[in-house]
């Protein structure tokens, strides 16, 4: 199942040296823990600067984004096998 979408979710984060690293998320009432941050890049929209994570647990993978200005976190992509 593949799925696009704009729900907001809570991530707990790491942070290393300059680097954020999503650990958890949390999507309604399911909670996901994150054991790989596959990819990491950077756009604008507008004058906001925006970050898209994509990560993966055991079973699913998760596109996630990151609004610096309000750092509200969303997630815009799911694809669970």
């Amino acid at each position: 199942m593949h799925e696009f979408m704009n729900d907001p979710v809570d991530v707990s984060v790491d942070f290393t040296g300059r680097r954020i690293k999503p650990k958890r998320v949390r999507w309604g009432t399911k909670v996901y823990d994150i054991d790989k941050v596959n990819l990491v890049h950077g756009a604008r929209e507008g004058q906001k600067r925006i970050f898209y994570f994509s990560v993966s647990d055991a079973a699913n993978f998760m596109k996630l984004k990151l609004d610096t200005e309000t750092l509200e976190w969303r997630l815009v992509e799911v694809y669970a096998p």
